[in-house]
This record gives structure tokens, sequence and C-alpha cells, in this order.
């Protein structure tokens, strides 16, 4: 038999165990939205980061339903997937990370969209600190490339 000695000792370890707040992993740099404040600034983030196949970072510049239409487009169930599959498209990253918007379109001053050959379509709301890409289309639906 244990002692009582014995017995309150483990009883005081396995409380300690018991109540201490379990370890939480680091915060990833990327996690939540990363509004931009313009909306050629998103743009260019968004392809600065796509082109660095950058999943967290570009996926962050989305709204949940931007991400949702991103995802579609390029056929993925997640959008970090989706910039996987776009970033390899790439023939010259480096030349893709330096696209400016060819066609911005301001339907109000807070909805701008924008699309350039071989980037796709974004439409981009102000939202709280800024811009975020609220739509997305696939760069085959741009016109006129």
């Amino acid at each position: 038999m244990m002692s009582r000695l014995a017995c309150a000792v483990l009883a005081t370890a396995l409380l300690a165990a018991c109540s201490a707040e379990p370890e939480r992993p680091p915060m990833k740099v990327n996690d939540g939205p990363a509004p931009q404040e313009s909306p050629e600034r998103l743009y260019g983030e968004f392809v600065s980061r796509l082109s660095k196949a950058d999943g967290p970072g570009t996926c962050a510049l989305f709204t949940p339903a931007g991400q949702v239409a991103f995802q579609e487009e390029w056929g993925t169930t997640a959008c970090d997937l989706g910039v996987t599959k776009a970033a390899g498209e790439l023939a010259d990253p480096a030349a893709f990370a330096a696209k400016t918007p060819e066609s911005t379109i301001r339907d109000s001053e807070t909805v701008v969209e924008m699309s350039g050959c071989g980037v796709g379509a974004v439409k981009a709301l102000s939202a709280e600190g800024g811009w975020l890409i609220d739509a997305f289309l696939h760069p085959d639906a741009v016109e006129d490339c």
C-alpha cells in the first residue's frame, strides 16, 4: 500500500497536470484576413504571393466567399490547393509577380473589379481595415487575352 504522503504527492501531480492549460501551437504569420490599403495594393499582393505559391498568404487576401470562388475556379477543395495549382501553371513567376491590372472598373467607393491576362479577374470589396478579394474568375475567363 502507498503511504499517505505518496498518495498526496501523486494526487497533487495529477491535479496540476489536469489543470494546466494545454500548449497551443504557435500562430502562423498569415492567420486571418490581410486587408490591403487599396485595391491596387491588393492586386499587387495577390500576384506577388501567388507567384511564390504562398497558400496561407494568398488565401488571407480573400473574404470567405472569395476563397470559395477561387477554389471553384481552380477545381480544388481548399484555397491553398488552388494557390498551388495556379502557381504550378506559371511559366515565369517573377514576371507574374510584377503584373498590374490591365482593366479596372470602379463600381462604387466599396467595390472595384480588376483583371489581367494570365491572372484572372477579381472583385475587391472594402472591408474593415482595407480591401479583400470577394470574387475571382479563372484567367481563361478574361476576355481579349
